[in-house]
């Protein structure tokens, strides 16, 4: 992982860029904010939203300055030895950071429109060390960025945003554009699935905080979302029907640390068992139980069937530690009974 000291700062004066300092994201950027007028009013779910968008965007131009930093100086792991390859790698990536840019400033433009906080940047740690993880990463929490505006647009629509629900819709469409090249650059098609695995604010808040050192984000508190706790997925599954084994910490659980042990019994309802539950395109999420392996420590190893032939679950997979086994309608109803996740599946 890379110390917390090697993540430059944001560029550009971000996020309070002088004139001068817009006008040239724009112009890398190939193009301009949007210079119709801000709303005069948003619903609270669709401030919710942009507070979720601005937060997440500024985690990306951190991210996208600090990879084009990376390839533009040599870095060791990030040289591309094709000089056209590499010429044409800086060209995409001087235009993402920018549009990332961009995103972020439209975002909390419209926060301020109406009176709210604009949303601050943290201090960042990225766990890539070459240009090849650097790209898989990109592509994962990309993923879960088109899941997660689908969320923010449903929220719109809902409380009648309709300017805002535009502009985003149109933000879709770039990071779409982007993800299709961090898919060709793994060999995998570029349009990953006929309709995108959805997402819910409250998991991409918490996979963001992933990559952020805990109390350098000054006014996170602002945002009302839920933070749960890490699910790490040990063993990624393929484009087959397989056991994967999942890690999580469970501190403050007794019940699971119970059930591990062998101490837990057939007459325990079901607030006291446990399950992993997979939200895959736009079906309904899947449940499956999951079987305790071991106990080290608060680090708890437990296996689970990953039903890829059933339900052809290519693309992003979002998977979480449920309280209960539903049946879940729908992703929102998965959140309400997360405990641990989101863990982040990608298969083909």
């Amino acid at each position: 992982m890379l110390s917390e000291r090697s993540v430059p700062p944001l560029p550009d004066g971000m996020p309070n860029p002088s004139e001068e300092q817009i006008e040239d994201i724009e112009r890398r950027a190939r193009g301009t904010l949007p210079n119709t007028p801000p709303p005069s009013t948003i619903s609270p779910e669709g401030i919710v939203s942009l507070q979720l968008i601005a937060f997440n965007e500024l985690f990306e131009v951190a991210y996208f300055n600090e990879l084009l930093l990376n390839v533009t100086n040599n870095v060791p792991g990030y040289e591309i030895s094709d000089p056209d390859e590499r010429e044409f790698v800086i060209k995409i990536l001087t235009a993402v950071e920018a549009q990332e840019s961009l995103h972020a400033l439209s975002a909390n433009g419209a926060l301020k429109s109406v009176g709210v906080d604009p949303i601050q940047p943290c201090e960042y740690m990225f766990p890539v060390t070459d240009f090849k993880s650097a790209i898989v990463l990109a592509a994962t929490f990309t993923a879960v960025v088109l899941g997660t505006l689908q969320d923010a647009v449903d929220n719109f629509a809902k409380g009648g945003d309709n300017g805002v629900a535009r502009e985003i819709a149109s933000v879709i469409g770039n990071e779409g554009e982007q993800e299709g090249w961090y898919r060709l650059l793994q060999k995998k098609i570029p349009n990953e699935l006929p309709f995108l695995t959805t997402s819910v604010l409250d998991f991409a808040f918490t996979a963001v905080q992933g990559f952020t050192i805990p109390g350098t984000c000054p006014n996170i508190d602002e945002i009302p979302l839920e933070t749960f706790e890490p699910l790490t997925i040990v063993t990624p599954p393929g484009p087959q029907t397989q056991e994967i084994t999942v890690a999580f910490n469970a501190e403050d659980v007794e019940s699971l640390k119970a059930e591990i042990d062998g101490d837990d019994d057939d007459d325990k309802d079901d607030g006291e068992h446990w399950w992993i539950t997979y939200i895959n395109q736009l079906n309904k999420p899947i449940v499956e139980s999951l079987e305790f392996v071991s106990l080290e420590g608060d680090t708890i190893l437990a296996n689970a069937l990953f039903p890829y032939d059933e339900h052809l679950m290519n693309g992003l997979t979002i998977a979480a530690i449920t309280d209960s086994p539903g049946p879940f309608a729908n992703a929102d109803e998965v959140v309400n009974s997360t405990v641990f996740g989101p863990g982040l599946i990608i298969v083909k």
